[in-house]
């Protein structure tokens, strides 16, 4: 527990230096873009002011962090996200003194706020992912693992085995197949003696799969059978045998189930849509993410109005209109906007967070078994579905 605690507070603590190292060096080449063009009337934005600018990408990357909190290959996305605004601050100034003050260092500086955050962003991911250890074995963070010869990401989570980015490096959350410890038959660490491919079927669109093929080079890699799938992972022997062990470690007392979770339950309603257009690995439905956000603006709204009266902030006050308190036709709008706001609250949760996150659950299911569930039968006819017969 200590040891994973460390490395929490490590990568936590990077993250945090990876967005005030951003923003403080926006800061500074603000001011000497300002002091070449010799402004006077016009002062260069403090750190306050740019934290301010920054807080709705912090705010992104705290979410994303704490649904993300066991999967560390995500960390460095949303470190990325918190440096972003910094960053495009930065490259902004930088590109002002290069270009209309002639100083060809400002071109080395955006390059070096691009390589610098980047670099910082895949530490996070280092610092708490190696070496890995007995403890780390034992968590329930999921662990990434290079493969060899191939661009693709070998994967160990709490409670399956992940193959991802089959087609590029930037498509790290797309074309995922996976074998949960319910579906692992085996397991092993082999020697490939001559060239082979292997085949994957991945759910791109409706109910049929489409083929994946890479090729497993001559050298150690692992063989995993499964219920519906069978894999073979080209590794290196030292991240074979340490993939092995957690692998090994993580499934111990599981009993497999011979057919998947979701075919010993009733269909639900969403899946009844014809043609099973919901079923594919290689989409997610992020403008559900943004339709929520834009509903979540009238609890937004009375939270800084809230806000605004308590601390009896000025300048809250006059952004938010709340000078000198509320009067009565005030309070009966800030009670209206109250009951909008739970309202609009219930229909994010409702139509977006819940529709997302049961989307994702069915991903898991498809990810793992590679066949979409079944149509329901056909009962007889569906009133108002067809031609009434005359009667004779």
């Amino acid at each position: 527990m200590i040891e994973l605690f460390l490395r929490r507070t490590a990568g936590l603590a990077l993250l945090a230096f990876t967005a005030l190292f951003t923003l403080v060096a926006a800061t500074r080449l603000d001011a000497w873009e300002n002091t070449l063009a010799a402004r006077r009337s016009i002062q260069p934005n403090d750190l306050d002011d740019l934290a301010a600018g920054a807080v709705a990408f912090w705010v992104i990357a705290v979410v994303g962090l704490v649904w993300h909190w066991r999967r560390l290959p995500m960390w460095r996305i949303w470190c990325r996200w918190a440096a972003f605004p910094g960053v495009f601050m930065g490259i902004f100034h930088s590109m002002q003194i290069a270009g209309d003050h002639d100083r060809p260092i400002g071109w080395v500086i955006a390059v070096g706020l691009v390589v610098v955050p980047w670099a910082l962003s895949e530490l996070v991911v280092l610092v708490m992912s190696r070496p890995v250890t007995p403890a780390l074995i034992r968590s329930k963070l999921e662990i990434p693992f290079p493969m060899r010869d191939l661009k693709a990401r070998l994967c160990v989570r709490e409670d399956r085995l992940v193959l991802d980015s089959l087609v590029s490096r930037r498509k790290r959350s797309r074309d995922v197949v996976a074998v949960p410890w319910t579906a692992m038959r085996s397991i092993d660490l082999v020697e490939v003696e001559q060239e082979m491919t292997c085949q994957v079927i991945i759910y791109a669109d409706g109910d049929v799969g489409r083929p994946r093929t890479f090729d497993v080079t001559p050298g150690p890699a692992l063989h995993v059978i499964g219920t519906a799938r069978e894999l073979l992972v080209p590794v290196t022997e030292k991240v074979g045998r340490t993939a092995l062990a957690m692998v090994q470690a993580r499934s111990a007392g599981v009993e497999v189930a011979e057919r998947p979770l979701w075919s010993y339950r009733p269909l639900r309603k969403h899946e009844l849509r014809p043609a099973n257009w919901e079923f594919r690995t290689d989409s997610r439905p992020y403008i559900l993410l943004l339709v929520g956000a834009f509903l979540l603006m009238p609890l937004y709204m009375l939270t800084m109005m809230t806000l605004s009266i308590v601390t009896g902030s000025a300048e809250l006050q006059k952004d938010w209109g709340t000078v000198g308190g509320l009067d009565e036709q005030e309070k009966v709008i800030f009670a209206g906007l109250g009951l909008i706001a739970v309202a609009f609250l219930y229909l994010a949760y409702r139509f977006c967070y819940k529709a997302f996150l049961d989307f994702m659950e069915g991903q898991y299911s498809i990810e793992a078994f590679p066949e979409a569930p079944p149509l329901p039968p056909k009962t007889g006819t569906v009133p108002g579905s067809g031609k009434k017969r005359k009667k004779r």
